[in-house]
């Protein structure tokens, strides 16, 4: 009934102001009949004033019983198991972030205690001999890097009246300071080619396809690692080549298979990073 009150209050108060504001109009009005005297032109303007403020508030309150009734409603109807696009969509996504956890969870303690998932058949993509697949998710992907910057300074020969020639030279430099500054912008080191792909991850490497072309990331080529599992996200320096991200609801699970590729079942029992994994 609480929720309720939200939009019955509201409603509620717009007769009462009514009454409210009529009695003072009748209680005018008879003291005007008894009195014989005409209405006052200051008062009359008072109670127009009060008229029009019950008419702005009479809106405000409807809306603000609409928008709230609506809520109620929405809440109800969400109880029932019944959503819109947009909550279902936020739903299902909350629901996968959940299922990836729990399965991550499961394969921390699987791994840990040394039993492999079953390797998995894939046709498309052919494996080295000898190489299983034990994991295949879909991923956001992103590499860090920055691009070369260069950019074409450009300059004019302009002759004729003073003025022409300042403004010619004016456009040029704007020109050569607006190319300057993008390509320093471009020449900044951030993520880059972001996109969710499919990746695979084998006993020796991860595979996933960009821009119609297999990558190939290899354990043995890993310089560094940094799983946050609780930020949905891997990350993985090498000797050579730019750094990858791993993302999204199902990165939990690449955290907990690469650091047991990296640093065997002992990385999953004490990596610092993967204390909720294990709880």
């Amino acid at each position: 009934m609480r929720r309720h009150l939200t939009w019955i209050l509201p409603l509620a108060l717009i007769p009462i102001a009514y009454i409210a504001l009529r009695l003072v109009f009748t209680a005018y009005g008879e003291n005007d009949a008894d009195s014989g005297a005409s209405m006052d032109l200051g008062y009359a303007l008072l109670l127009l004033a009060a008229l029009g403020v019950w008419l702005v508030g009479t809106i405000y309150l409807t809306i603000k019983a609409i928008t709230n009734a609506h809520r109620v409603f929405r809440s109800f109807r969400r109880g029932k198991g019944h959503y819109t696009r947009t909550e279902q969509a936020q739903r299902d996504l909350q629901l996968h972030y959940e299922d990836s956890w729990n399965k991550a969870q499961a394969l921390t303690g699987q791994l840990s205690e040394g039993h492999l998932p079953p390797a998995m058949q894939v046709w498309g993509v052919v494996l080295e001999p000898g190489e299983n697949l034990h994991l295949q998710i879909t991923a956001d992907y992103a590499r860090f890097y920055g691009s070369p910057g260069t950019y074409v300074h450009t300059s004019g020969f302009f002759w004729g009246q003073p003025a022409f020639v300042l403004a010619g030279m004016g456009v040029t430099a704007l020109s050569n300071n607006s190319r300057r500054r993008s390509a320093e912008a471009a020449s900044r080191q951030h993520w880059r080619d972001a996109r969710r792909t499919a990746m695979f991850l084998t006993d020796r490497r991860i595979l996933c396809q960009v821009d119609g072309r297999w990558l190939s990331f290899y354990y043995s080529h890993v310089a560094a690692c940094y799983p946050e599992p609780e930020n949905n996200s891997v990350v993985l320096e090498f000797h050579q080549g730019d750094p990858l991200l791993i993302g999204g609801p199902e990165a939990p699970l690449a955290a907990a298979y690469i650091v047991w590729a990296l640093y065997g079942a002992n990385g999953l029992t004490s990596h610092p990073a993967l204390g909720s994994l294990r709880g």
